[in-house]
């Protein structure tokens, strides 16, 4: 978002006349015993100069009642309610839209327009700024809206659009709930816009100059960013209905992305510093367009990036991106309640795991080092059903991959020491594989075609090489390496 121009705002010491615009609400309005008019209040309380107040509360059969409240030089105010009071029923209650604004401090501008199109109950929003230089713009286009807008740093933006002008007149776009809160050192900007119904949003900036965007298109939605870092970004876009987003960021240009297009998914971005040393330049993006999954994400490193697709439906994705300089991915592009587990803590290393089967585990581990020179790179992909895979990497520059077509497939990939690579490929059902390799330089290479098929490979020493391809069923195989230069090949 743009922040708002501040041209033309009186300042201490300009000889402006403070200016009262009440519109409809006039002095003569307010005490005429009018039934279009008799519930329109306003009241408008401004000390020292340069304030000005325009209030235009727009006739109707409900009551607008709307405070302000300006201690300080050059803070600018306007109010515009509407009601829709030629629609209400004999005997109902009618909508009231309620504003207060309250401004303590130098060149603060607030803006709010509530209309609303159908008569069920009151609008609120409140804005209270006591910071310098803030801007505040509420608009609620539909009833049951509530917006809370609390400014007490300096230069601060924010913007609040709740209802759609068009969904409004068939009563779908009513019931929205946002809560906007910036302090810390200040400088940041916030958008949210719902335009649908049930939705709420919670948006607390507390440390310098972040930024926050939701949307919300879909209902029943709930949003919460929490920001006390520095120039942090978070974007949050809700299109499907029942989702949960959270966001806390407590680091410095991190970014974090969330798309929700899907029906009751839960995501939880955690970019924050527990141990003391706050992420930089990192980046999470979570894609959820299926229904009932989950996302958490944690992330601690530095210049790091992880990205959860979740297309599918009641998959669970875990996702601890700690080494700086490295990635991690979890792809879960179809099926069904999948599970996915990634832990980074070496540096420059990435994974991935890559699932469009059924009810498949996947988990990478890769593990620190001391000094951290890690460069692990770790893959799995499932396409089958039922199928577990699990790859554990210490040491440095290790690569493993794991790949099950198949169903009800087993594949274990140990890796210690420096320098190995391990590559599994099941493609039958019901195979075991078990890769362990310590030492350095290893190359393990295991294919099985068949079903029921059981492979173990253990390989120790230096620079030893081992391939095994079972093509049949029922089969066995071994291969146990120590030393050095040894080279094994087995086929079924």
């Amino acid at each position: 978002m743009e922040r708002m121009p501040a041209t033309g705002i009186p300042t201490v010491g300009d000889e402006v006349m403070k200016t009262v615009m009440l519109g409809a609400v006039s002095a003569l309005a307010l005490t005429v015993s009018s039934a279009a008019f008799a519930q329109s209040t306003s009241t408008v309380n401004q000390s020292n100069t340069g304030n000005s107040a325009v209030v235009n509360q727009v006739p109707s059969d409900t009551g607008s009642a709307s405070l302000v409240n300006q201690s300080g030089a050059g803070n600018s105010a306007n109010v515009n309610q509407s009601d829709d009071g030629t629609n209400f029923s004999g005997g109902s209650i009618p909508p009231a839209s309620d504003s207060t604004i309250d401004q303590t401090g130098d060149g603060n501008i607030a803006n709010v327009t509530q209309t609303t199109s159908i008569n069920i109950n009151p609008n609120v929003s409140d804005v209270n700024q006591s910071g310098n230089m803030n801007t505040a713009d509420v608009v609620q286009l539909d009833d049951e809206n509530s917006s809370t807008i609390d400014q007490s740093s300096d230069g601060n933006v924010a913007s609040v659009t709740q209802g759609d002008a068009t969904l409004a007149l068939s009563d779908a776009s009513w019931g929205n709930t946002s809560t906007v809160n910036q302090a810390g050192t200040g400088g940041h900007s916030a958008t949210v816009s719902q335009l649908a119904q049930g939705n709420s949003s919670s948006v607390d900036q507390l440390g310098d100059a972040d930024s926050a965007s939701v949307l919300q298109t879909g209902n029943d939605n709930g949003s919460t960013v929490l920001q006390t870092g520095t120039a942090d970004v978070a974007n949050v876009t809700q299109s499907g209905d029942f989702n949960t987003s959270d966001v806390v960021q407590d680091g410095e240009n991190v970014l974090a992305t969330v798309n929700q297009s899907g029906n009751g998914n839960t995501s939880l971005i955690d970019q924050t510093s527990p141990g003391g040393i706050r992420p930089i330049d990192s980046a999470a993006y979570v894609s959820q367009a299926g229904d009932g999954n989950t996302s958490n994400v944690f992330q601690r490193a530095n210049q790091g990036y992880a990205e959860v697709l979740q297309n599918g439906t009641n998959s669970n994705a875990l996702v601890m991106n700690y080494g700086n300089r490295s990635v991690a991915y979890v792809w879960q592009l179809s099926g069904d309640d999948n599970s996915a587990t990634i832990e980074q803590r070496a540096e420059d290393s990435d994974a991935f795991a890559y699932q469009t089967g059924s009810r498949n585990t996947a988990s990478i581990v890769q593990r620190e080092d001391s000094p951290p020179t890690e460069n692990f790179s770790a893959a799995i992909y499932q396409y089958g059903d039922d199928n577990m895979s699990s790859i554990d990497q210490d040491g440095d520059n290790h690569v493993a991959v794991n790949e099950q077509g198949g169903d009800f497939n087993e594949s274990t990939i140990l890796q210690t020491g420096s320098g190995s690579y391990a590559g599994v490929g099941q493609y039958g059902d019901n195979n075991d594989s078990d890769v362990t390799q310590s030492g350095s330089g290893q190359y393990a290479l295991v294919l099985q075609y068949g079903s029921d098929n059981l492979s173990s490979v253990n390989q120790s020493g230096n620079n030893n090489a081992a391939y095994v391809a079972q093509t049949s069923n029922g089969d066995i195989s071994t291969v146990l390496q120590s030393g050095s230069f040894n080279t094994a090949s087995v086929t079924q």
